[in-house]
């Protein structure tokens, strides 16, 4: 026992934090499948053609400095940022080495719609969706974000899921 009464073996002793190495540096975005619903992996599947991320997935995401394992629900929007994307997560925004189209060929279509030529967006996090005066829609998320449709995507939208 110590000098306090408490027993000094069983201290916990802070761990140092260390990201996550890889040999290759290159961006990535990895889906990770649960293994007990059987589903093929990126591995068993050709290369040349991307595998759709559902709502359930998880993605890898590199910003060159550290890595997350996200959960695709968990992303409320992806920007476009040159040839980058920013991606939108409750922990705060992480810039990634991929572009916004080829994202956008790896989301399911039902979870995610284009909003603009910049702009992806999680239609499960929209809490209200809003008609402006010029015909467009805008849709006010849950983190407070404001995104507004091309007039375009509006069109396309409104044709597509009936508002």
């Amino acid at each position: 026992m110590g000098a306090r009464g408490t027993d000094e073996s069983h201290a916990t002793v802070p761990q140092p934090y260390f990201p996550i190495k890889f040999k290759n540096r290159t961006p990535l975005l990895v889906a990770v499948q649960k293994e007990s619903e059987g589903l093929p992996t990126p591995a068993d599947q050709s290369e040349s053609v991307p595998t759709i991320l559902r709502r359930d997935d998880f993605v890898l995401l590199n910003d060159d400095i550290k890595h997350w394992i996200v959960r695709i629900e968990d992303i409320s929007l992806l920007e476009a940022r040159q040839s980058f994307t920013l991606v939108h997560i409750p922990d705060g925004k992480l810039l990634i080495r991929r572009s916004l189209g080829a994202c956008e060929r790896r989301l399911d279509n039902s979870i995610f719609f284009r909003a603009s030529r910049g702009c992806i967006v999680n239609l499960s996090h929209v809490k209200q969706p809003r008609l402006l005066e010029d015909e467009s829609i805008s849709f006010l998320l849950r983190d407070g974000r404001e995104v507004v449709f091309s007039r375009r995507q509006s069109v396309l939208f409104r044709k597509t899921r009936g508002l």
